[in-house]
């Protein structure tokens, strides 16, 4: 039962949760090309990062997709694009009493639990077990900026708690979140 648990609360923890924002009166249809911004936030140094190679080449298919044209920054693109990854680290799970000391309690003089919490020397009773772990919540956010007025007119972000898998494999976890970002983009695919 516990692994079930486990695997269920798995599945959950790497499903991206998605929020949109649109500015009022925004027309996405009217733009034609776009252009990365020149130091995203994705980038902390005066370099391009993996991250932001990887997200430029997920983001570009789906623009493309979308009937946009890629051009450089400096030819005046009707739309700009800039990426922004956040992370918060939480604590969860609980403490409880211990029911055997010999297999949840400290080292006590005789090996397993421990006076000082009610056990036994030979180790019955007493102690206390902990379940906490920190859980690392991600949030990759995409903006499209309108170029004339440096405006953000559209944005999507992509949250969930990230597995170790994902930890591992950033890949992946990149292009799952921007394609679910993307599935919520005013244009859809093949509109154009």
């Amino acid at each position: 039962m516990a692994a079930v648990a486990s695997l269920l609360l798995a599945a959950c923890a790497t499903t991206p949760v998605i929020h949109t924002r649109m500015a009022i009166g925004a027309n996405l249809s009217q733009a034609h090309t776009y252009a990365f911004v020149r130091h995203p936030g994705t980038d902390h140094g005066p370099y391009k990062s993996l991250t932001t190679q990887h997200l430029e080449r997920a983001v570009m298919q789906q623009m493309q997709a979308r009937g946009y044209t890629l051009i450089a920054a400096d030819a005046q693109p009707d739309l700009l694009v800039n990426f922004r990854i956040r992370t918060r680290d939480r604590v969860v799970g609980g403490m409880g009493p211990a029911f055997m000391g010999s297999y949840w309690g400290g080292w006590g003089p005789y090996g397993w639990g421990d006076d000082d919490w009610g056990g036994g020397p030979w180790g019955w009773g007493g102690g206390y077990y902990s379940d906490l772990r920190t859980v690392t919540t991600a949030a990759l956010t995409i903006s499209v900026i309108d170029r004339s007025t440096r405006s953000v007119i559209w944005s999507g972000t992509a949250s969930s708690d990230m597995s170790r898998h994902q930890r591992y494999h950033p890949g992946r976890s990149l292009d799952e979140a921007v394609q679910q970002i993307f599935r919520h983009y005013p244009i859809p695919a093949g509109a154009r």
